[in-house]
């Protein structure tokens, strides 16, 4: 539209509105009916001021990075996301415009030039795409001419900016505790040999006793990995139905699962569970040889941390792992009886070995609980109360032997199991006690209580039912 210095011609192009209603004043005079277009054209404006309009260009697309290859005839367009909406904008102001009723001119162009020079984004109004939040203004320009009077022409280049985000860091609790636990085993080798340097000189009365301590708690780990819980526990990775009747706690609803492939049979299972008994009392033998020279402390506290990780690994359910790790974790041997200088010195080592083989079954167990996943919030809670006991206890022990570095190091691995834990098992349902009329299958009642039958598998393990066609009237299970 041509602009004009004449009042009526100003007082009708002063905005996009006084522009679309021109056009139909025209249109109505020669004939023309109006269309839509023109009836949902709107006033136009940034940051509440309004303005005419002439035109607008707007910017979209992609943003693409392009990668030009030797010896390659074409390129490779990399997307990096959406393109930011860019807008030219030429338009202008009118002086006391009867449309906007925004008053003197340079007022108006004062108070945009305000605008746009002030920090921060603000709205702009677009004549088709409507109200645009966040819209920043990269340059404005305003032009005065004498042929056009009281009209100031403007060209305004605006972006619409996104929200101001920050990248928030968070923090694994599994690595924490993995961390923690390896610091834990290098303050309780550190604090062993500051404890026994005086009590090793005393002879081979010491090495004896030093083995003999050892040879108890790999006698432990021995009674542990050939429990019936844990032969049972090795078939529950069974891929189908039947390995929930051996699962442990990682199966269920909220169990991270870890099933075999379909090809593998129980005998393949229980074959690997032979050979990781192997493994256990190769890693027994190598500590006993290991603990036969306690003065390379070294080689006994990599043979410790050997043996108990093979013992974790021997296990298929982390949930057995965690019963056999803690057993080895209250490890407490008979008290020495020999009086005497010698009896002292073989106490002082035994105390010590005996306190290094905890500390190292204590950082294993926080390892083992990074995988271990609660079937329940209570099942989290239990773990949790039981595992603190038990660092609570060593706790106490190192705190009272003077073995500070050891203090600290089992504080912080308290702290990071229970950040892990918690973590973890804080969005898990709770178990709750449900009861009905009549004894009812399986898959009714989780079609009842959870409105999702394929939860069937996990609710016949927390019911352990005798048969899944007639679970009994009163049980436990998850609560949602």
């Amino acid at each position: 539209m041509a602009l004009s210095t004449s009042t009526n011609a100003l007082n009708v192009a002063g905005s996009i509105g006084g522009v679309a209603s021109a056009v139909g004043n025209l249109a109505s005079l020669v004939g023309f009916q109006t269309g839509t277009w023109l009836d949902s054209l709107k006033q136009a404006s940034y940051g509440g001021v309004p303005f005419g309009i002439e035109s607008v260009r707007t910017s979209v697309g992609r943003k693409q990075a392009i990668h030009n290859y030797p010896f390659r005839d074409d390129v490779w367009v990399e997307d990096l996301g959406k393109k930011g909406r860019q807008f030219e904008v030429l338009g202008f102001l009118v002086e006391d415009d009867l449309i906007t009723k925004a008053g003197p001119v340079i007022a108006q162009r004062n108070q945009l030039l305000q605008i746009c020079e002030a920090p921060g984004n603000w709205t702009l109004v677009h004549p088709t795409l409507g109200t645009i939040k966040n819209v920043a203004c990269l340059s404005v320009e305003t032009m005065e001419r004498v042929d056009l009077g009281r009209v100031f022409e403007i060209r305004l280049t605006l972006i619409v900016s996104g929200d101001r985000i920050f990248p928030k860091a968070t923090i694994s609790t599994g690595d924490a505790s993995i961390n923690n636990a390896s610091l834990n085993g290098i303050a309780a080798l550190v604090d062993f040999v500051r404890t026994t340097a005086s009590a090793i000189q005393a002879g081979a009365a010491i090495v004896r006793q030093a083995v003999s301590t050892v040879v108890g708690w790999y006698q432990l780990g021995v009674t542990a990995i050939n429990d019936v819980k844990r032969v049972i526990g090795t078939v529950s990775t069974l891929f189908g139905n039947f390995g929930r009747l051996f699962g442990g706690g990682n199966n269920g609803y909220a169990g991270a699962n870890v099933r075999a492939s379909p090809s593998t049979t129980a005998d393949d299972l229980l074959s690997a569970a032979t050979a990781a008994r192997a493994s256990v009392v190769a890693a027994g033998a190598a500590l006993q040889a290991a603990a036969s020279n306690p003065s390379d402390s070294a080689a006994l506290g990599a043979a410790a941390q050997s043996f108990i990780s093979t013992v974790a690994a021997a296990a298929t359910d982390p949930a057995d792992a965690v019963r056999m790790i803690s057993s080895l974790a209250q490890y407490s041997p008979s008290p020495v009886t020999t009086p005497g200088q010698i009896g002292s010195s073989m106490s002082v080592m035994q105390v010590a070995l005996a306190a290094l083989l905890r500390r190292y079954a204590l950082a294993q167990l926080a390892v083992t609980l990074t995988t271990y996943q609660p079937a329940s919030q209570d099942d989290a809670n239990t773990t949790l109360a039981n595992t603190v006991s038990l660092l609570d206890a060593e706790i106490a022990t190192a705190g009272d032997a003077g073995d500070d570095g050891t203090y600290q190091a089992l504080r912080t691995l308290r702290q990071s199991v229970i950040a892990d834990l918690a973590a973890r098992g804080a969005d898990l349902a709770s178990i709750a006690t449900f009861k009905f009329q009549a004894p009812l299958p399986s898959l009714v009642l989780a079609n009842r209580i959870y409105r999702d039958p394929t939860r069937e598998p996990g609710l016949v393990q927390q019911i352990d039912p005798r048969h899944p066609a007639f679970c009994p009237t009163t049980f436990q299970a998850l609560a949602s």
